[in-house]
Order: structure tokens, then sequence, then C-alpha cells
């Protein structure tokens, strides 16, 4: 007995636990309101759930703009989803909100469409609900004479056949007593065919015979007005929808987000752009759509309110250009380009202050997948300008492109020696300047050593005629003694040949105006002692 109890508990666990893992699993969803009869004003909150490991939907209908519904999980396994928005009816009459759309399940990876939907009835507010129910301020009009449900005395009414307007939200009745039933209502500025006003008031309430939807109704005098009021002009300028057909904008549309980005093929030229307002008196005008050019483009979307205020939605688009292979990615490890790296810039310079480096280690990248990249150039540097080269080919080698790095190895730069003076300059600069020196001092030395030779070419002269003066003075002495007249008048006549001979000798030689001095005695010891040119 025990072992059959156990297997029926077994087997009960089982089936306990494959009902749960399937409706578990399943992907669901649920659409409802808060409550689908309620009054006008009264708010409602319209939930979409569900439980899937994907959902696409959208929230639309009566009284609510359209909500997006999107979502995954992360592990791929079927949760728990949830989605509200809430309306407020202004008006009596049925608001139906649907929930569309696809979710995937966990199990079939497949999706499958959803299309629920919600009913909600309004009704106008009732006569105890509203001071707009015709029953003006009195207590004792919520009922007819006494508090009891007969109909009050009919009162006489005037004829009319005039256009009237609701100065506020009041409820219209089916008789003239505020216990008669509603069957209707109107909002602020609404409008009516008056037929006629009561000439007496029912309990305190002057009503006014209308025609409303066809048939014969009433409401409190006090609430109407023949003045057409001021008509209040909408401001709402959102989008309902936005959409290009054959293509998703991102982000998702929201009323809110007024910027959205699209890329399209080179060859795409127009697209077609569904928007919609919310405000069915808004006015939409869509530009930029067509004749799309290679690279940016803006389309805009220009939404113009009732009231002529303007909203502004923009849709970037990105028309791609045929753009061959190049490279996505280049950099030379513990050095910067010149200039800075850009896939259509193709020529690059790099200066290296360190003789002691010959060689460089670069990273590239193509925009291409399964690309081959070369580099050669870049080992064995010397010192100078050197050629590195990135080639870039595609992997049939049908497209080829070439990138190329000027690498300057240069010596570090001596420190100056005087700083804002290059040491070149002020190497060349000292250069001249003692060359100058040189050439003054060299030009002193010549001076000196001239006059010099001036002098001792002087003496030299002079030291002859001396010799010979001394050598007739010495011939003279010796032989006057022996000598006679004829003689001696010889000898002064070779004297005086003598002269005339030292004479041209010093013109010849030191000019006119030397030949021409008498040299005494004195003279000579005089010269003899110094310099006198």
């Amino acid at each position: 007995m025990k072992i059959k109890r156990l297997l029926k508990t077994i087997c009960l666990v089982i089936i306990i636990w494959a009902i749960y893992s399937v409706t578990v699993k399943a992907a669901s969803t649920s659409l409802k309101a808060s409550s689908t009869t309620v009054t006008v004003g009264t708010k409602v909150t319209v939930t979409a759930s569900g439980n899937a490991a994907a959902w696409d939907l959208s929230l639309s209908g009566d009284g609510i703009s359209s909500t997006p519904i999107v979502g995954f999980t992360n592990d791929a396994e079927n949760g728990n989803f949830s989605k509200s928005v809430s309306f407020t009816p202004s008006r009596a009459g049925t608001y139906t909100i649907t929930l569309t759309g696809n979710v995937t399940d966990e199990d079939s990876n497949e999706a499958s469409s959803v299309n629920r939907s919600v009913t909600v009835t309004v009704t106008a507010k009732s006569s105890g609900n509203s001071s707009g129910s015709g029953s003006g301020s009195s207590s004792s009009g919520n009922s007819g004479s006494s508090g009891s449900n007969n109909q009050p005395t009919a009162p006489s009414f005037s004829s009319r056949n005039e256009k009237v307007y609701a100065t506020s939200s009041v409820n219209v009745r089916a008789s003239y007593s505020t216990s008669s039933s509603v069957i209707g209502s109107l909002d602020a500025g609404d409008s009516v065919t008056r037929t006629g006003v009561a000439t007496t008031s029912v309990n305190g309430i002057t009503w006014s015979r209308v025609t409303y939807n066809g048939q014969t109704a009433y409401i409190s005098s006090s609430y109407l007005t023949t003045e057409e009021p001021e008509e209040e002009k909408s401001n709402n300028k959102n989008l309902k929808s936005l959409a290009v057909d054959g293509y998703e904008i991102t982000p998702d549309f929201s009323s809110d987000v007024t910027e959205y980005n699209l890329t399209v093929d080179e060859n795409v030229d127009a697209l077609t752009v569904n928007a919609v307002a919310e405000d069915e008196k808004a006015k939409v005008e869509i530009t930029g759509n067509d004749n799309l050019l290679i690279g940016e483009n803006t389309i805009e979307i220009k939404v113009t309110a009732e009231d002529e205020t303007v909203r502004t939605y923009k849709i970037n688009v990105t028309k791609g250009e045929i753009v061959g292979i190049q490279l996505s990615e280049l950099n030379v490890e513990g050095y910067t380009l010149d200039p800075e790296f850009n896939s259509d810039i193709y020529e690059y310079t790099l200066n290296i202050n360190d003789t002691s480096i010959t060689s460089i280690n670069i990273d590239a990248k193509s925009n291409t997948e399964n690309a081959v990249i070369e580099i050669a150039g870049n080992n064995e540097l010397k010192l100078g300008e050197n050629l590195v080269t990135i080639l870039v080919k595609s992997e049939d080698e049908q497209d080829i492109a070439t990138y190329q790095i000027i690498v300057n190895i240069q010596e570090k730069p001596q420190e100056q020696i005087i700083a804002g003076i290059d040491n070149n300059d002020l190497y060349l600069y000292g250069g001249i300047g003692l060359g100058v020196l040189v050439i003054i001092i060299i030009i002193i030395i010549v001076i000196v050593k001239r006059r010099h030779k001036d002098d001792d070419d002087f003496s030299t002269y002079y030291g002859g005629f001396n010799s010979l003066d001394d050598e007739n003075t010495d011939k003279k002495d010796n032989s006057e003694s022996k000598l006679d007249n004829g003689d001696i008048e010889k000898i002064s006549e070779k004297k005086d040949e003598m002269k005339s001979r030292k004479k041209d000798i010093i013109e010849e030689n030191f000019g006119t105006d030397i030949s021409s001095q008498e040299f005494t005695e004195d003279d000579k010891s005089k010269r003899r002692r110094g310099k006198h040119f």
C-alpha cells in the first residue's frame, strides 16, 4: 500500500510539473481596463501585460496616443512585461483600446500575432454627481415635488429658434425636471438649437427646450448663452505616429522625441515618410525626403497646431557612398603621426630625434573584412629620411590602397651656447670676427716692416756716400802736400763730378726734394741717429 501511494504521489508531482512548465513557458498576453463602465470625467487606466521571450506590441485606440511596447529578456527565456496608459473621457460613448503586434515564445522561437481589445462604456454624469445637471444649488432639486418622482406641472414655453452654447459641462435631460433621465451632456462651447424658453420656473430652475440628437430635450437655461464663445484653439503639435516605408528609425518613435536617425544605400533617392498628428486639426508638412544626396540629409516633419504653434521632427538620413578599401586605424607605437590619422589621408611624417632607433612598430587595421595588410620599410632605419609603405589589399587583390610614412631619423638637437642664438650661427659670426682680427694684425705687421725697410735702404745709400766722401778726403789729405796747383784743380773737378753723381743717385732713389739738400758733416751725424722720412 505504501509503495502504491508513493507511486501515485510521484505521478502527481510529474503531472503538476508538466502543467506548470507549459503554463509558465507558453507566451501569453492580456489587456485589462481599470473599469469598463465609467462616467464622463472619470480616469481610466488600461494595462497590457504578458509573458514572452520577446515582444513587439502597440497600444492604440480612442483617447490615447499610440504607445509601443517593445522588448526582450536577456536570457532568451520567457519573462513578464507590463505597460499601462491612462485617459479621461470627456464625452459619453464607447471607447475601444486595442493591443496588436506579436510575441515570441522561448521554445518555438517563432513570433505569434496578438490582437486584443477592451471596451470602456462612458455615460453622462448623473444629477446627483454634478452641479452641471441643471439642478442649481438647491438640495431639493434632486427630486420632484416633495421628493417624489412624479412629473412636475408643465411650464409654458415661449417659442424660440436660435443657436445656444453651453457655458460649462451640463446634462441634457429628457424632461424639465432634475429627476428625469439624462440622455446626454454638453461640454463648454458645445451648441444646440433652442426651440423654447420656459416662462415660469420649476423648483427654482428655468428650463430651455432644445433639439438634441434629433429629439426634444431640456437643459437648465442658466447653463446656456446665445453668444458664441471665443473658440479656444488647440496647441497640440505632437505626432501620433512616424514611420519610413521599408526602414526602421532609431530611436523608437515617441511623441516627445523630435530627432531620429536612418541609414540608406547609395542608390536610394527618395523615402516615403508616414506622419500622423495627434490632433486632427493640426497640419503636417514633410520636406527633404526627395533627391537624397550622398552623405548627410535631413528630413523635416513640421507639425502646425490649430493655434499656429509649430513643432519640428527631424530624421537624419545618411546616404552611404561607395568607399574603396582603406585603413580604419594607423598607429606607430610610442610616436604621433603628423598629420593625425584620417582614412582619406595617405601620407604622413614622423620625426625621431634618436639615432639609436632602427625600427618602429606599426599597428594598422582595414575598413574591409578579410583585407590583407603589408608593411615594408619599418626596419633597418638609417640616419636621415626613410620611407615606410603600408599596402591594403582586398581579398581578391582587385582593390589596393597605399599609405606612406616618411620617417626622419635625426641626431638629438644640441643645447644652445647662448640662449636665443643658434650654435651654427654663433660659430659663423665668431669665425668671421676672428678672421677680421687676423687681417688687421697682418696689415699692422706689414706696415711696420715697410717702415723699417725704408729706413734701412736710406742708410745704405747714405752710408755709401759717406764712405766715398771719406775716401776722397783721405786721398786729399795724403796727396795735397805733394801736388802742385794743376793737380789740385783736377782733384777739385773730380770732387765736383763726384758730388754731381751723388746728387743724381739720391734723386733717382729718393726724389728731387732729397737730392736738393746739401749734406754737411752735422747732417750726416744726425741722419745716422734716427729716421728722417
